[in-house]
């Protein structure tokens, strides 16, 4: 009797479960993950803050970068590196992009279920985290788009399903590329 019989309830008399059973999948191949229920418009909303992100000019190319270091750090900023603080800001969106963008793709109607790594939240967190500090900034050209409430809904509802104790396992090529690095 396969596994799938079992899940699908045609289990003969006294077949209940995979009682000493167990299924060894490569971890090359295979990851664990949580399933996160989206709507379209919200995997949008969170499209559009990435845009909006990388769009709006950073404070290094404003030229204000070195000027925002005097003033955190009374004019000793000489043992900060702007280039370094500069790339530093952009890892969130990096990030964030290929997660996005691969749910985008595997969502097609209004309400879909995509999967997050145990990573993920951290990552969309970073970056959402990033954008209101941005928004916050007044030396900073950026503002947060109008649809910022529903992409703070998928974050919410990924951070919810990350919580759980419910994990799936999925082959990785339908995740977003590589495991994410933060650095």
């Amino acid at each position: 009797m396969g596994i799938l019989d079992l899940m699908l309830g045609k289990s003969g008399p006294g077949e209940q479960g995979v009682e000493g059973k167990s299924y060894t999948l490569p971890k090359e191949t295979h990851d664990f993950v949580y399933p996160v229920a989206v709507h379209r418009e919200e995997l949008e909303a969170f499209a559009e803050l990435l845009e909006a992100e990388a769009a709006a000019p950073s404070l290094e190319e404003a030229g204000d970068l070195q000027a925002a270091f005097d003033g955190m750090v009374d004019g000793r900023s000489s043992d900060i590196d702007a280039g370094e603080l500069a790339e530093r800001m952009r890892r969130p969106r990096k990030a964030t992009e290929p997660v996005i963008e691969t749910w985008r793709e595997g969502v097609e109607r209004d309400i879909g279920v995509v999967y997050a790594r145990t990573d993920t939240y951290d990552h969309l967190l970073a970056f959402v985290k990033l954008c209101k500090q941005r928004d916050e900034d007044d030396d900073d050209p950026f503002e947060l788009p109008e649809s910022f409430q529903r992409a703070a809904a998928l974050l919410k509802r990924v951070e919810e399903a990350s919580d759980s104790k419910y994990r799936a396992v999925v082959h990785t090529d339908i995740l977003p590329g590589k495991k994410y690095s933060s650095h």
